[in-house]
């Protein structure tokens, strides 16, 4: 449902040439003109939701709230918000959460992990570690690895090691090449 206000201005108008009386270089001041300006409000239905900033203002206005109650709701900063709705930052898995838990929602729907692709190893671990909702760090730790290696295969700067890939992907549940 949207609402929508009409705004009615009025403004004066200074006519600097007067072609059909030729009154040269004279001012004359108009009567007062009236404008309409026809806004929608709450039209969350069709903002754009290509990229994560997109799709948390989306939600955002859908629950009808602003930045800052999304702020105090959330345990985050409108400066973080900010970044995340205008895409200047990518957020980390914990204010994925933060987010999700607010604008109920799950981080799968929120950052589109469903249409991600598998045709590396290194999306492959991306994919399913959001899947999980972990961080790399968090992934890292749970296979005993530095932080940088899990970083590093989502890079694809590390083709693979059958070990270590065995490893990630059964922290992740991916079972299709175990």
């Amino acid at each position: 449902m949207t609402n929508t206000f009409l705004l009615d201005r009025v403004y004066s108008c200074i006519h600097f040439w007067d072609h059909y009386n030729n009154h040269r270089d004279k001012l004359a001041l108009a009567k007062y003109k009236t404008f309409r300006i026809e806004c929608t409000l709450n039209d969350y239905e069709n903002l754009p939701e290509t990229t994560l900033g997109q799709r948390v203002t989306k939600l955002r206005k859908k629950y009808k709230m602003n930045k800052k109650e999304l702020a105090i709701k959330s345990g985050l900063t409108e400066t973080t918000l900010y970044n995340v709705e205008t895409d200047s930052s990518f957020p980390n898995m914990s204010t994925v959460r933060k987010l999700c838990k607010s604008l109920n929602t799950s981080p799968r729907e929120l950052l589109r992990i469903d249409g991600m692709s598998e045709d590396t190893p290194g999306q492959i671990i991306k994919k399913y570690r959001l899947i999980k909702g972990l961080s790399q760090e968090e992934l890292a730790h749970i296979c005993n690895l530095h932080k940088s290696t899990i970083k590093d295969y989502e890079d694809g700067n590390i083709k693979g090691n059958s070990e270590t890939l065995k490893l990630i992907y059964a922290a992740i549940d991916y079972k299709s090449l175990l």
